[in-house]
């Protein structure tokens, strides 16, 4: 489970999505994300903020000796847009006991990715690059595998969740103990600190990736001198609500940080992040699906 802390505008999964596997069941689930950021700076210039959504819906399609073969695909009020920037929906991914991803049909999603670059008139020189200009502030993705790099961001599925536990988080110093929740939600939250090594070594690629857009020139050795010179400090607060099965039904994850750059201005960035599941059938009554 993947979460960038600031969620850059730039940086922001063109499509994210979450994923629960629901093995032994034909049943779907429809995921949506929901976001909102700010960013609010001491010297008054740099004020900012946004919000939006994505879903996705995930389907458990067989049981197999090897595990569970689950199909994504976009929401039908989505997919006509989002097919035409976007190759990575309809996938098929089996799910093995060990939790471990495997796309299927590799072959499949190869030709749609060079149909996709076709279409788009990009040359496949750009793959995994950030192009500046031309109304497209996405990475050129050509990798099938991002796929599961996208499940893996937004997964739900994780062990099981304890009183007492530890919780570990990558952004995370150290890891947090998890308590549980208030008396009127069933779940658990962990309180935990950033990093602030891998909170400066998110800035420095982020850095690279708005300068590439902008084509302007930063070797990563001055975007990490850079970053080094920045103070973070801050808190990543988690909450997870479990169904009566013990399984995440919805993840949210609240960031709160000053970071104070090179020249002395402060910046208070906050983030949150929602992931949750739902019944297909509940979601088209409840969200008009």
């Amino acid at each position: 489970m993947r979460f960038y802390l600031f969620l850059s505008a730039v940086i922001v999964s063109a499509i994210p999505f979450a994923a629960q596997a629901n093995a032994g069941s034909d049943r779907a689930s429809w995921l949506q994300l929901v976001y909102e950021r700010s960013s609010v700076s001491s010297d008054g210039g740099s004020n900012s903020s946004s919000s939006g959504q994505q879903s996705l819906i995930e389907t458990v399609m067989r049981n197999t000796d090897d595990g569970v073969v689950l199909r994504y695909d976009l929401p039908r009020d989505e997919a006509g847009n989002t097919r035409t920037r976007f190759w990575y929906f309809p996938a098929d991914v089996l799910e093995r006991p060990d939790g471990s991803l495997e796309l299927l049909d590799v072959d499949s999603v190869k030709s749609r990715i060079d149909q996709w670059l076709t279409q788009r008139n990009i040359p496949r020189e750009a793959c995994g690059l950030w192009p500046h200009g031309g109304g497209f502030p996405y990475r050129v993705d050509c990798d099938p595998d991002s796929i599961l790099d996208q499940i893996e961001a937004f997964d739900l599925r994780m062990p099981r969740l304890e009183a007492g536990a530890e919780f570990s988080h990558p952004m995370a110093s150290s890891p947090g103990i998890l308590e549980r929740l208030a008396a009127a939600r069933t779940g658990y939250f962990v309180a935990l600190s950033i990093d602030q090594q891998k909170a400066r070594a998110e800035e420095a690629n982020n850095a690279l990736i708005l300068a590439q857009m902008l084509d302007e020139d930063l070797s990563r050795e001055q975007a990490e001198s850079d970053a080094a010179q920045t103070d973070f400090q801050g808190s990543i607060r988690m909450e997870f609500d479990l169904e009566p099965t013990g399984s995440v039904i919805k993840m949210s994850m609240r960031t709160n940080a000053v970071v104070t750059n090179p020249d002395g201005t402060r910046e208070t960035k906050t983030s949150l992040v929602t992931v949750e599941r739902h019944d297909v059938e509940a979601a088209k009554a409840q969200f008009g699906y």
